[in-house]
């Protein structure tokens, strides 16, 4: 494909993207800590060990979860666009999720209904907007990409949408 596509980070991926550095560098603080046999007491090293390093190997478990999540749908959507194909998907509307939020704005996200031969309905939801998308579609119908064989998908969302520039 010559454009790419952008495939967004959802909230998994941005938990990942911070839970991750900041466990490995308290757990490798619980290592230096007690290497360097920093504290007054004899048992402080062993202290600092439990403390700063058991809190970020959590950190660092949680971070490398959520962040592996996120991996796995982005390259579920790359195959679906490299080698997958696509159906064509009724705009249903745009949600406003209450658990991102931009400052005082929500983000948005376009959902797309997709019934397959079975009469099977799919729901998908495209990638995240910090504006409003509603009144900018060019069609009520959009391709969504879909894995041969897999379940990776892509709502490619930017073919019924002008290209927009935001000026804030």
């Amino acid at each position: 494909m010559t454009d790419r596509k952008k495939l967004g980070w959802t909230e998994n991926g941005i938990i990942g993207l911070v839970f991750t550095p900041m466990g490995a560098l308290f757990a490798f603080l619980g290592l230096l800590f007690w290497q360097l046999r920093l504290g007054e007491d004899p048992e402080d090293p062993v202290i600092f060990l439990a403390v700063f390093g058991g809190m970020g190997l959590i950190f660092l478990a949680v971070g490398l979860v959520f962040l592996s999540l996120d991996l796995k749908r982005r390259q579920g959507a790359q195959r679906a666009l490299d080698g997958g194909y696509y159906v064509m998907g009724t705009i249903a509307g745009v949600s406003k999720p209450s658990n991102t939020s931009k400052g005082s704005t929500y983000a948005r996200r376009v959902e797309v209904h997709y019934q397959d031969e079975n009469g099977v309905m799919h729901v998908y939801y495209s990638r995240y907007f910090s504006f409003d998308p509603s009144d900018m579609f060019k069609s009520d119908k959009v391709p969504i990409y879909l894995e041969q064989g897999g379940d990776g998908w892509y709502v490619d969302i930017d073919a019924v949408l002008p290209k927009v520039v935001q000026h804030q």
